[in-house]
């Protein structure tokens, strides 16, 4: 079995993480002035890096079978206040007895600041659906699918940026900083 592996298998491919100057420049790449969908998306994004999500912890999946509101993230579990944000996530992938979990997403003292992203997406989300219950919601009102965040991304970074590429570049950016390998494995659950 092992020989058949080796001459039929094809090399891995691995995507690039995510660095902050790639961060910045998605942000930048929207201008002063972004739409609803950019703020969504920016704030995605960012909340993904910093925490160590996964990208199916943030969207939902394509297929229409697999999408339960089960999974989604309510606007009443957001917490705000000067140092960061928090919401509920309600089930993932890692979570068999689906029992959630708090995001708990702190002020970054370097650019771009997921704080301030998050606040700007939520203002406009609030002004424009204050009575729906999901916290991530697109400027017309569906929730956000991995194909619609994949194809924002493509849009900004090449092909070897992915969805994964949030977690790992989060948890290059934590190592760098010298936070300890347990701690990251703790944090990214």
């Amino acid at each position: 079995m092992r020989g058949f592996k080796r001459l039929r298998s094809k090399p891995v491919v691995r995507k690039r993480a995510l660095t902050r100057d790639d961060l910045a420049r998605a942000v930048s790449s929207f201008g002063p002035s972004p739409s609803h969908d950019d703020l969504l998306f920016v704030a995605i994004l960012l909340s993904g890096f910093h925490v160590l999500l996964q990208l199916g912890e943030l969207v939902w999946p394509d297929r229409v079978e697999l999408q339960t509101v089960r999974k989604l993230s309510m606007r009443a579990t957001v917490k705000v206040n000067e140092n960061g944000y928090e919401y509920s996530l309600p089930a993932h992938k890692a979570d068999p007895f689906f029992e959630g979990n708090r995001v708990l997403v702190r002020r970054s003292a370097s650019s771009p600041n997921p704080l301030a992203a998050f606040e700007a997406y939520l203002t406009i989300r609030d002004h424009r659906f204050p009575l729906r219950a999901e916290l991530w919601l697109q400027a017309d009102g569906r929730v956000p699918t991995r194909a619609w965040f994949m194809q924002r991304l493509r849009r900004i970074f090449p092909r070897d940026i992915a969805g994964h590429s949030m977690r790992a570049g989060g948890t290059t950016s934590l190592a760098a900083a010298g936070v300890p390998p347990a701690t990251i494995q703790a944090f990214g659950r």
